[in-house]
């Protein structure tokens, strides 16, 4: 028996309170992270997603049946989330080059002609792009949402809401992560905040580690789980030295290795490589973040996109074990709203919290 999604739940709650919204008057202007105004002329029927991130973004909505085309990405990093509906989905091209002439094909109808109701949602930065390579076949709309970044992604659930006439589940979705971000803030108000490292990538080059500074997410997310980030550089990626990590004398070590296509980790072995290389670096065992057994590795899925406040409460949990916070509780949530389980044989932060 298919599972009714949470966010559904709560959806069906908040029209009982609040009533009933009238239908949505077309056509509809929105404007999207992009700057661009984008005029909706009709229901939106067909969707076609550039990225995991908006097709999560639907699936939180409840239109997953409308999507009919993604790019690689989906299968290739997120396949256990749509594992049941995602074969009859055209691959449109990867995350960075679109098959154009397969979009408009999939937007055609039986008769072979496009009418409005056809969606493409992209990243912000690419949708004056996809739009111009589009503008030939005419009715197919575009919008350029992120949907990745916490500073954002509820303004832009909001947006999709209103344009996939989808507003109420918005509504209780945005609804759901704010209170779960006034429980981090006040279970870490007035604790010391640790200084912290946050890695991304495999284990790499020394001289040019991957990590997080003023204006990524993650830096973001190091601040609202009440720590202090140690790159403290105005640029949201940068590559660094281990030199300047040990300067830093990171308290708390985070290391977010690189997407698997699967839902968390079945066993520990190439997390403790991951630990175990942090650990044996040169001078590591002066860094306080070392020598108290605080480097952890945590699932990146859930610190981006729509399961980012996951992540948050997960990373709040890390820096401050006295917190109050219950992470899988949360987690399960999410996975609720998706229509799935929690996986409890596996795990998503190593070593345990």
């Amino acid at each position: 028996m298919n599972k009714i999604p949470l966010i559904l739940l709560l959806t069906l709650g908040a029209c009982l309170t609040l009533g009933m919204t009238n239908a949505i008057d077309y056509p509809l202007t929105v404007t999207d992270s992009a700057g661009r105004d984008v005029t909706i002329e009709a229901p939106i029927e067909k969707i076609v997603v550039l990225n995991s991130d908006a097709a999560e973004a639907v699936s939180i909505l409840g239109d997953t049946d409308k999507i009919v085309g993604t790019t690689d990405s989906v299968p290739n990093y997120k396949a256990y989330y749509f594992s049941d509906v995602m074969d009859s989905w055209e691959i449109v091209g990867t995350w960075k080059e679109f098959n154009y002439e397969k979009i408009a094909d999939l937007a055609k109808n039986d008769a072979g002609e496009i009418e409005p109701g056809v969606l493409v949602i992209s990243y912000a930065n690419k949708a004056g792009e996809v739009e111009e390579n589009l503008a030939p076949f005419e009715k197919i709309d575009v919008v350029g949402l992120d949907l990745y970044n916490a500073d954002t992604l509820e303004g832009e659930i909001a947006t999709l809401g209103t344009v996939l006439d989808r507003e109420a589940e918005a509504k209780s979705y945005n609804d759901w992560v704010s209170a779960k971000k006034a429980a981090v803030s006040k279970a870490v108000s007035g604790l010391d905040r640790p200084k912290v490292y946050v890695e991304g990538g495999s284990i790499g080059d020394l001289g040019a580690l991957w990590t997080y500074g003023h204006g990524s997410a993650l830096s973001d997310m190091i601040d609202l789980a009440g720590g202090d980030n140690v790159i403290d550089v105005d640029e949201a990626n940068p590559k660094v030295e281990w030199e300047t990590v040990l300067a830093g004398m990171p308290e708390v070590i985070i290391k977010v290795p690189a997407a698997i296509n699967q839902l968390g980790w079945s066993n520990t072995t190439d997390m403790e490589a991951l630990i175990e290389d942090i650990e044996s670096r040169p001078g590591a065992d002066a860094v306080p973040a070392v020598a108290n057994g605080k480097v952890y590795v945590v699932f990146r899925d859930m610190t981006l996109g729509t399961g980012a406040v996951v992540g948050l409460t997960y990373w709040a949990k890390i820096i401050h074990p006295e917190a109050e916070l219950d992470p899988v509780g949360v987690y399960q949530e999410y996975l609720e709203m998706r229509g799935l389980d929690y996986p409890e044989e596996n795990f998503f932060v190593y070593p345990a919290i």
